[in-house]
This record gives C-alpha cells, sequence and structure tokens, in this order.
C-alpha cells in the first residue's frame, strides 16, 4: 500500500462531509442526550411558551390589577352613618342619629377613572409587548439549539474522519508502511477534533436549557429539535427591510396613552380645588320638655382660599411635556433598534450568501483537487490538513452566518409584531 492512498482514504472520507449544512434531512449521527420533545418545530415551542411563560401571567396578572384601579377610582364615597347624644342628663337627655354624604363636584371621579382606564390599555398594550419580547426570544434560542445541533453532527463527522485517518496511519506505520511523524499529525488532527466536540456537546446542552427556560419550563428534558438552517427570511426581510421604517407596535401605544393618561390628570388637578360639598343630616330627640323631635341639617364646604392645587397642577403639567417627549424617544429607540437589527440582518445575509455561493463550493472543490492531486502523487499530508480544517471551518462558519441572520431577523420581527414568522 503506498503512502498516497493514506491520505487519499482520509480525503474520500472528507469529501463525504460536504452537505453537512445543505441537507437537513440527511442522515447524521444523533445529537447526545435525545429525549423529550422529539422533532419539536418552532410553532410548537411558541405555542408552549404561551401556555407556559411565566411573564405572560404576570403580564395578564397587571391588566387585572389596572382593571381593579379604574373600578375603584370611579366608585362614589360612601355615606357616613353617626349617632349618640349631645348630653345625658336625665329628662334633658339628647339622642341623635345622622347621616353625612360627601358630594362630588366637577365630574372628579370620572377624570380619575379616566386616567386610571389609560393604565388599563396601558397594561393591556404590555401583555402584547411582552408576548412578542417572548416570541423573539423563543425563536432566538430556538435557532441557537437548531445550530448548536447542527455544530455538533458536523463536528461528529470530523471526529470520525480524524479517527480512520488515524487508524490507517497506525496500520501503515506498524507495517513500515507510513511513519511516526505521519502518524502524529493525524493524532493531532484527531484530539483537537474530539475536543471541538465535548465544547460543541457542551454548547448544545447549554442551549436546550436555555431553550427550555425561554419557554418557561426550566426542568423540561429538550431532545432534537426540527428545523431548516436555510429556511428563506426573504418574505420578513421584505416587509421590514425599508429605510427609516418605525413599526406602530405596543411600546409606542404606551407612550401615546401616557399623553391622553396625562391629559385627563391636569383636568383632575385643576377641578381639585372646586370643593366637594358634604350634607349632613339626621333625627334628635329630646327626653324634656314637650318639644320631643328635632331635625339636624349641616352644609359643609372647604374654602379654597390658600392651597389651589397650584403645585399638583404644576406637576401634572410637566408630566404631559415629558409624555410628549416620550412618544418621540421611543420612536427613535425603535428605529434605532430596528436600524441596527437590519444592518446585523443585510451583513449576516451577505456573510450567509458568500458562503453559500463561493466559500463552500470551493472548499469542496479544494478536497477534490486535492484528492485528484494524491492519486498522481503531487501533493503532501499538510495540504490534506489544510483542506480538512478549511471544509469543516467553511461549514461551521456558514452556520454562525445563517444563525445571526436568524437572529436579527427574529428581533426585527419581534419588534414589528410579526405573528407569522419566518
Amino acid at each position: 500500500m503506498q503512502r498516497w492512498q493514506l491520505t487519499s482514504l482520509a480525503i474520500c472520507a472528507l469529501f463525504s462531509m460536504n452537505c453537512s449544512v445543505r441537507a437537513e434531512d440527511e442522515p447524521l449521527p444523533p445529537s447526545p442526550d435525545v429525549r423529550t420533545n422529539l422533532g419539536a418545530t418552532l410553532e410548537e415551542l411558541q405555542s408552549l411558551a404561551e401556555s407556559s411563560s411565566p411573564a405572560l401571567r404576570q403580564a395578564a396578572a397587571d391588566v387585572e390589577t389596572a382593571r381593579g384601579v379604574a373600578i375603584q377610582a370611579g366608585l362614589y364615597p360612601n355615606p357616613l352613618l353617626i349617632g349618640g347624644a349631645n348630653q345625658i342628663v336625665g329628662n334633658q337627655s339628647q339622642y341623635y342619629a345622622a347621616m353625612s354624604q360627601e358630594i362630588v363636584t366637577k365630574n372628579k371621579l370620572g377624570l380619575s377613572q379616566q386616567a386610571a382606564t389609560r393604565q388599563v390599555m396601558q397594561a393591556e398594550q404590555n401583555f402584547i409587548a411582552t408576548r412578542y419580547q417572548l416570541l423573539t426570544a423563543v425563536r432566538q434560542a430556538y435557532m441557537k439549539t437548531l445550530a448548536a445541533q447542527r455544530r455538533y453532527e458536523v463536528l461528529v463527522r470530523l471526529v470520525e474522519i480524524a479517527r480512520k485517518s488515524m487508524e490507517t496511519a497506525d496500520r501503515l506505520r506498524v507495517a513500515g508502511e507510513g511513519t511516526r511523524t505521519d502518524l502524529l499529525l493525524f493524532e493531532i488532527e484527531f484530539e483537537k477534533a474530539e475536543v471541538a466536540v465535548e465544547n460543541a456537546e457542551a454548547r448544545l446542552a447549554a442551549a436546550r436549557k436555555e431553550l427550555a427556560a425561554t419557554l418557561g419550563l426550566r426542568d423540561m428534558q429538550i431532545g432534537r429539535i426540527n428545523g431548516n438552517l436555510l429556511e428563506s427570511l426573504d418574505q420578513v426581510a421584505q416587509q421590514l427591510l425599508l429605510e427609516g421604517y418605525v413599526p406602530y407596535n405596543a411600546s409606542v401605544q404606551i407612550a401615546e396613552l401616557e399623553v391622553d393618561r396625562s391629559k385627563f390628570l391636569i383636568r383632575r388637578a385643576e377641578v381639585e380645588p372646586f370643593p366637594n360639598v358634604t350634607v349632613y343630616a339626621g333625627y334628635q330627640r329630646q327626653i324634656e320638655p314637650a318639644l320631643h323631635n328635632m331635625g339636624l341639617l349641616t352644609l359643609s364646604v372647604p374654602l379654597p382660599l390658600w392651597n389651589q392645587n397650584q403645585g399638583n397642577i404644576t406637576s401634572a403639567y410637566g408630566n404631559l411635556s415629558k409624555a410628549h417627549a416620550d412618544v418621540d424617544a421611543v420612536q427613535n429607540d425603535i428605529a434605532r433598534r430596528m436600524a441596527e437589527a437590519g444592518g446585523r440582518y443585510r451583513a449576516a445575509d451577505q456573510q450567509a450568501r458568500r458562503f453559500e455561493l463561493k466559500i463552500v463550493p470551493k472548499a469542496r472543490e479544494g478536497v477534490k483537487m486535492i484528492q485528484e492531486g494524491f492519486a498522481q502523487g503531487q501533493l503532501d499530508i499538510m495540504r490534506l490538513l489544510q483542506a480538512q480544517r478549511a471544509l469543516v471551518e467553511s461549514n461551521l462558519g456558514f452556520i454562525d452566518a445563517l444563525e445571526a441572520r436568524w437572529n436579527a431577523a427574529a428581533e426585527m420581527a419581534g419588534i414589528a409584531q410579526l405573528d407569522a414568522f419566518p
């Protein structure tokens, strides 16, 4: 057996891995620790997250809390029942029973309830924002797991290739047809490949745990998930990659509702100096003399001489100015986030297309050329190892670019509140 046959065998094994990213349905070594949720899809994971997330439950509870506050804000003050004796002196004793009621003027309760109702609407919009934040987190954790799963499978192939090459090199060394130097080179590559697989396995396990926690089910054991790294994102990108596009999402609506709430609070502060009237009416009975039955009636009104709520009115106008500015700030922040995510998407998309159309094919072509060169005895072992590394690194780089593209698209879809993704 000639020395070139050793390297040719390794190259043939290496060449068999050239579809590690492209063919999602190609048989691959199973990912480690596959237990439950076998074949989970993104749609299934999103549905599971919506039914299990404590963040959504918290946001729903905030809505109910705000509704309770709004109901309470419009309730009229309870009447006050009073009874007793003005004096207790035998037949001169006087006993009475009375009731007082505060009459609220200037629609103060209605204004307070309107302001509180805006907080209910804000809580509802916050629930929507929380839901899309959850969907974004699930989409990104899903892709992180899918990419980690694929990296592991690619590197497992590399270990098998390195093992076959090392075993063949050892057989040739024993037969006196190879050198110890050749064997050491393949042993080093094998050890490096095993370390890479161990690291990939650890990252995959961590990604699965992160996905489970994102779903709100931290103790759930997640196994293999289904998905296609090459799934097209063009439809999403066409909706979102517009210059100056600022989606009208829940954050904007929360800010605008705060403007409305501030206006009601100004009106509420302005009517506060108008006094409420307290009516006190009752019955009094005196034992002696002959006049036994007496009626009681009192009206009380606070006089707004010094405190006309001027401080709270000034504060309310200040809050309105702040709320107006916050609308612009939120829109600017959304524009910044969309621009940043859009830039990352474009960069990752260009990188992924370059890997798909040029880098990976050239790496495959390099392997094929080395295979042909070895058949003619023209190339050495170091070039074989370089080609092997280049093919693996190009596949891993392709996976990294696809993951980055997906993450950026998922972030933009979350900001724009898209249910359909991808």
